[in-house]
């Protein structure tokens, strides 16, 4: 279910990893086996067939295997440096035909999308990690007063004021926990028990409401009601799964990013045809590839200092250049679709977040 995408940018990374012949496997003037044809060279050239021997020992397609390992496609290096310093001739050189020293545009953006959620998979669990050690080491210095007394946790005041919670009578069980974990520093027990004390809350004041005269009405907000109570509490239950399916999600909803910008940039060129969708979608997939090179620097770094933040900076200068280079506006003509495409995609990619929580949020439901 969550392998699609990391299947294909594999498989689009192997474009990056080229075996470059030498000599073919069958010698020349041999019968190509598909047509017949006599072979002049590596590759047949009436019907294009590899001149191979697909009959090998382990050892040499192990050889193989390495040596198509070792050898990296040059347009990588060729390409990834035009795109951080000069973005809108790559983009440009592209759209007039000049491709062949460059890495296919699609092939570049899937493999840097699949890199930059494993940097960000990585980066959030040494977040965890580091919150949590912060939290043990926060947690057994944490104190607080009660009826003039200082409490520290497993002290004999920390037993008193328990004591006290669990005895009055105005606060429910929920919210008696509640006080209890936030004492104690157990913030994944306060948020459980916070979110019951609000469900019980929400059930009482659905109770005390008046009812409903229209029968249909009042059958759609129970059922609206106990959709969403099923998979608050599948949540509460297994918060791991719920980060998992989130994460499976976003891998699918991030490909939806590059259509709807290429679709907003269609609507700002829609009045010049010298472009056509074609070179937006081009464009779309340069300018994503940085942006998400330039994510996953932040992430990679973050975890040392909050400052790498600052680099967020650079992605509108980038895309500034970028459209400016590809398009050969003006500057003025370029800040002003800048305006306007920050705008549209602050509403369409809130949109697809909405979308993204919709998803992980009913998959809960699913067992």
């Amino acid at each position: 279910m969550s392998g699609e995408m990391e299947t294909a940018a594999l498989a689009s990374g192997g474009g990056w990893l080229k075996w470059k012949r030498e000599h073919a496997d069958i010698p020349p003037g041999t019968p190509c086996a598909n047509c017949q044809t006599p072979l002049a060279g590596p590759h047949c050239h009436q019907c294009g067939q590899l001149a191979e021997d697909f009959h090998k020992s382990v050892w040499k397609l192990i050889v193989e295997a390495v040596e198509s390992l070792l050898h990296l496609d040059g347009r990588l290096f060729s390409t990834l440096p035009n795109l951080i310093r000069r973005p809108g001739k790559l983009t440009r050189d592209y759209m007039e035909g000049k491709r062949a020293s460059q890495v296919a545009p699609f092939r570049m953006f899937l493999v840097i999308l699949l890199i930059a959620f494993f940097v960000g998979h990585a980066a959030m669990k040494a977040g965890a990690k580091h919150e949590a050690a912060e939290g043990d080491h926060a947690a057994s210095e944490r104190t607080f007063k009660y009826n003039g007394r200082v409490v520290t946790p497993g002290g004999a005041a920390m037993a008193e004021f328990e004591r006290d919670v669990m005895a009055d009578p105005d606060l429910s069980e929920a919210e008696k926990r509640t006080q209890i974990a936030a004492a104690r520093g157990d913030w994944v027990a306060f948020s459980r028990n916070l979110a019951a004390d609000v469900t019980d809350e929400a059930r009482e004041n659905a109770a005390d409401a008046p009812k409903m005269k229209d029968g249909a009405d009042a059958e759609n907000l129970r059922g609206f009601k106990e959709w969403i109570e099923t998979r608050q509490a599948a949540i509460q239950d297994d918060p791991e799964r719920f980060a998992l399916i989130l994460e499976i999600w976003a891998h699918r909803v991030a490909i939806l990013a590059l259509p709807v910008s290429a679709l907003m940039l269609t609507l700002l060129f829609a009045f010049n045809r010298r472009f056509y969708v074609f070179d937006h979608v081009i464009f779309s997939m340069h300018s994503l590839s940085f942006q998400l090179l330039l994510l996953i620097v932040i992430m990679a770094l973050g975890v040392l200092t909050p400052l790498a933040w600052w680099l967020l900076w650079l992605a509108p200068v980038h895309l500034f250049l970028h459209m400016k280079g590809a398009y050969q506006r003006s500057v003025i003509g370029t800040l002003a679709r800048m305006f306007v495409l920050f705008t549209l995609t602050t509403v369409t990619f809130t949109l697809l977040a909405l979308l993204w929580l919709y998803l992980g949020f009913n998959e809960m439901a699913r067992h």
